[in-house]
């Protein structure tokens, strides 16, 4: 009781010290208290000397002795409060139990703020922000481990897998004990995810506990647990035991896990599998294993079903679930190379019209065609000439035969062959109405063209402009020009620019052709602008024509100029590159044109400038 009433006047003591001493006089809650110390006072001397001090406190007066009758109380109060006191804790002392990790707090709060907040909110724009803390170095920092492991709870997706495999992960073993204090197997993803992280980092060290959790975690747990002893021999004989378990989804984890180790025993009891009811469950396990036992039985099969398919046809039917069979033995040794898969796979090719358009498996035959090819036997290349002629034969006239067609003879026909094949389309179309059959099957030939000489892609990349990390940019990459010249005829071209096809006109352009440099210079005049990417096109066509360095510079200057050369934020890599070769008697020029561009290309054209000046 004595005890809450100090401290209850200790409070209001604190309170006048902030308010003022000369608020005292009269104030109601000290007169709620004086009763109290004053009946207290009857049986303790220092009660009743609280009791007259704060019955003068709230007397009449103020200045400077109101403030000596407020310290005199508060001196005596405190003085009591240090007796009352206890000075040690209760119960029985232990030694700390602590996970002591090498992080620091050398980062300002200021700096931390921003990803403190993506970490803690929801809403848009926090992933960016998270991954450039990461690429700064920020997650080292102490206060930001404890969001890190909750970030795992994160409900975007994205932000939760970027802490499971790249943040957690750069703390190294020291993160696992912390990770171990919160798993709870009986958890959903979260959990699934924390084990994850535990066993990238934990090593050998935690396989028990994973081990532990695969056998009585929830099912997500389970199966990621499962996963995770993959490869590692004192656990071969419980991944084989999960293989036989009651739950499919345990099965299917114990398969993948088998797949991923090297050990006859799982050769063997995935091949058992596929043979039994869980054929289709065992597939995806099937064809990631590389174990050459399982290969080589899977291709053994697979030729035989094949063998019984062409000895059983036409008298027998083949019936859909030998379709699917094959289609499971071809997924299981999809992509993978034997001694047993080039004897399966030319005989498709000698009877590739049976395979290809009677039982129409043409994902068995593209797969044969694709694997001959790469071994480069004289038989092959005869079997696959002769696939491609009947391929050509049976889709003229139709969509494939430009699209599907072309790409299966491009690597095979000579390209004067190839050529003469196809350029009746578009021959056919410079007369044709934009509206025609002829029309659409020469815009399907032309983009198949371009799908074969030309890639559109972002890459990530360190720009030399700026100080900023790797980012993500545009880009254009044609086949080198002298595999043109090998691979392709020279006829092309013309046909190209007959048409007005700028991209197939520049990755055919070559030196020595009369009228591709006026062309490419007239749609560079045409469309000058940076921010498309014609002009890009149209400096790389010119590069590859090997037109003048002096003509050329010229043209990107003038192109630089235009006035509809505005509204440009970035600047195509090639387009740059060649921009960073302009002499520097272009600097005026170039100056004069900045303030049209905005964002990086003035970073760019900054760069350029400068690189000039030096």
């Amino acid at each position: 009781m004595s005890q809450a009433l100090l401290m209850e006047l200790n409070d209001e003591i604190r309170r006048l010290y902030m308010a003022g001493s000369d608020l005292a006089a009269g104030d109601f809650r000290l007169k709620r208290l004086l009763p109290s110390f004053q009946q207290l006072g009857e049986r303790a001397p220092v009660f009743k000397k609280l009791a007259e001090g704060v019955e003068s406190l709230i007397g009449e007066g103020g200045g400077a002795e109101s403030a000596r009758r407020l310290q005199d109380v508060n001196l005596l109060l405190q003085s009591v409060l240090r007796t009352q006191g206890k000075g040690s804790a209760e119960g029985e002392t232990a030694l700390l139990n602590s996970k002591p990790v090498s992080l620091k707090t050398i980062r300002s709060y200021r700096k931390l703020s921003a990803v403190r907040q993506a970490l803690t909110t929801r809403g848009g724009g926090r992933h960016e922000i998270i991954v450039e803390a990461f690429r700064e170095g920020l997650f080292q920092d102490l206060r930001l481990l404890p969001l890190a492991i909750e970030a795992l709870n994160d409900p975007y997706a994205e932000i939760a897998d970027f802490a499971m495999n790249d943040i957690l992960p750069s703390y190294g073993p020291e993160i696992v004990p912390h990770l171990l204090e919160s798993f709870q197997p009986g958890g959903g993803r979260v959990e699934a995810r924390k084990l994850t992280v535990i066993a990238r980092c934990g090593g050998d060290e935690v396989l028990s506990a994973i081990c532990e959790a695969a056998a009585s975690g929830s099912d997500e747990v389970r199966t990621t647990a499962i996963r995770l002893l993959a490869g590692h021999a004192d656990y071969e004989e419980t991944l084989l035991d999960f293989s036989r378990d009651k739950k499919k989804s345990i099965r299917e984890a114990a398969y993948q896990a088998l797949a991923d180790s090297d050990w006859a025993s799982a050769a063997e009891r995935l091949y058992e599998a596929s043979k039994g009811k869980d054929s289709e469950l065992v597939s995806p396990a099937l064809n990631r294993s590389r174990s050459e036992l399982l290969i080589n039985w899977l291709v053994r099969d697979y030729a035989e079903l094949l063998q019984s398919v062409e000895s059983a046809y036409p008298e027998k039917e083949i019936d859909r679930e030998v379709s699917l069979q094959s289609r499971r033995y071809f997924w299981a040794v999809h992509g993978k190379t034997g001694p047993e898969m080039e004897p399966m796979y030319l005989q498709v090719l000698r009877k590739y019209s049976f395979y290809a358009h009677t039982l129409g498996w043409t994902f068995l035959t593209d797969a044969a065609l694709q694997y001959i090819n790469g071994v480069n036997s004289e038989e092959g290349r005869q079997l696959i000439r002769a696939a491609v002629d009947t391929e050509m034969e049976k889709t003229a006239g139709t969509s494939a035969f430009v699209r599907e067609t072309l790409v299966k003879a491009q690597p095979v026909l000579p390209p004067d062959r190839l050529y003469e094949a196809y350029a009746g389309v578009l021959k056919d179309r410079l007369n044709a109405s934009p509206l025609s059959k002829i029309a659409t099957t020469c815009k399907q030939l032309l983009d198949t063209l371009e799908d074969l000489v030309i890639q559109r892609k972002y890459l990530e990349d360190q720009p030399v402009w700026a100080d900023e990390k790797k980012s993500y940019v545009f880009t254009v990459e044609m086949l080198p020009p002298e595999e043109v010249a090998v691979t392709w005829d020279s006829r092309w071209l013309d046909h190209f620019i007959a048409l007005d096809h700028l991209a197939l006109v520049s990755a055919f352009a070559r030196p020595g052709h009369e009228g591709v440099s006026s062309y490419l210079l007239d749609k560079l005049s045409k469309s000058p602008e940076f921010r498309n990417r014609f002009a890009n096109l149209a400096v790389m066509g010119l590069v590859r024509a090997g037109i003048p360095e002096g003509e050329l510079h010229e043209a990107l200057v003038r192109a630089l100029e235009d006035e509809r050369n505005t509204e440009c934020r970035e600047i195509e890599p090639f387009l740059f590159e060649q921009l960073s070769r302009l002499p520097a008697s272009y600097a005026g020029r170039i100056r004069a044109a900045m303030p049209k561009f905005a964002s990086d290309a003035v970073l760019q054209l900054g760069y350029i400038l400068k690189t000039m000046e030096s």
